[in-house]
């Protein structure tokens, strides 16, 4: 059998042990949650971001489109039109045809 004093030292230090595995374990656990939230609030800003470039280029895009239809404009007149710089012309061109 154990003495009083030194078992009652073993079982506080066990409790302790327990508690801070408990805690810690609540920490990660909110800390994954937080994590997570976060992650998705800059996944959505970077979306957004990326959504109106996209929207951006497929709107020039259709401008560019409709000056060749509807105006008989050469790609490069549309182009130049809509004031875009003559170095993006050629990544651009690929996007049309």
């Amino acid at each position: 059998m154990k003495e009083p004093d030194n078992y009652a030292a073993y079982l506080n230090r066990e409790m302790e042990i327990l508690d801070y595995k408990s805690m810690m374990k609540q920490e990660r656990s909110e800390g994954r949650a937080e994590g997570r939230e976060e992650g998705r609030e800059e996944g959505r800003v970077e979306g957004r971001a990326e959504g109106r470039a996209e929207g951006r280029i497929e709107e020039r895009l259709d401008n560019i489109k409709n000056l060749m239809i509807n105006k008989k404009f050469t790609v490069e007149d549309a182009l130049s039109a809509l004031g875009i710089p003559e170095e993006n012309w050629d990544s651009i061109k690929s996007k049309i045809k």
